[in-house]
């Protein structure tokens, strides 16, 4: 019998059928869901990873000194650019503008940063006109990080990743890669966005819909002219 909280008045029986059925698989899911990060958190410990330098404010940083004192992980989400357009990936602008709005969460038990290839002056103007006040973005030395962790490959072609570090006494050790496509398609880190989330429980779903710097921009004159 589905959960009469989660049916309004009026609702038939075909519906209360499917809803029942749905909320069982909603169960099942958030049971796989939870193992899956399970599993991800008993991983064994990564390879020590050399201490990378970037670009932040005219001045060198490295991945060591990413972390906060008494934080020893860090998450690092790569933006990925196209120096020949001077152009971000509007999917991945997409996925840190939520990082932006819950950075003060998730930074009370981890380190959290944004890097890219692109130079730091074109980073920074891109964070200001997207409003990310609450992230730290550093530009790549270089294309060793990028490569690296799968960010780019040897023709430079970018690819968007999330990365995490765990910081021990000496070093800092790889934990965890992830790209957008997983093996044959994407939706490989949609958990990341609540965009695709909210969009999904939708009778449309998010269907062809892909994000937009255009239409963000124009989204975020329209809110703006409501505040």
């Amino acid at each position: 019998m589905a959960d009469s909280s989660l049916l309004m008045p009026g609702a038939d029986a075909a519906y209360r059928h499917s809803r029942d059925r749905l909320r069982t698989a909603e169960i099942e899911l958030r049971d796989r869901i939870e193992a899956v990060a399970a599993m991800r958190r008993q991983l064994p410990p990564g390879p020590v990873v050399p201490d990378y330098t970037f670009i932040e404010s005219g001045s060198a940083v490295h991945v060591s000194e990413l972390f906060a004192a008494d934080k020893p992980y860090l998450i690092l989400y790569h933006l990925m650019y196209w120096a020949e357009d001077d152009s971000f990936c509007p999917s991945c602008s997409m996925w840190i503008d939520g990082f932006n709005g819950v950075a003060p969460h998730v930074t009370q038990q981890a380190s959290f940063a944004v890097a890219s290839r692109a130079p730091f002056n074109r980073l920074r103007e891109w964070a200001a006109r997207r409003e990310w006040r609450r992230l730290r973005v550093l530009s790549d030395d270089g294309s060793a990080f990028a490569r690296d962790i799968g960010a780019e490959d040897t023709e430079g072609n970018p690819d968007s990743t999330i990365v995490v570090f765990a910081k021990e006494a000496d070093c800092v050790r790889h934990v965890y890669t992830a790209h957008p496509r997983l093996e044959d398609r994407g939706q490989g880190i949609d958990l990341l966005t609540p965009a695709y989330a909210l969009l999904d429980l939708t009778p449309a779903g998010r269907g062809e819909w892909d994000p937009s710097n255009a239409a963000f921009d124009t989204s975020l004159r329209a809110l703006a002219g409501k505040t």
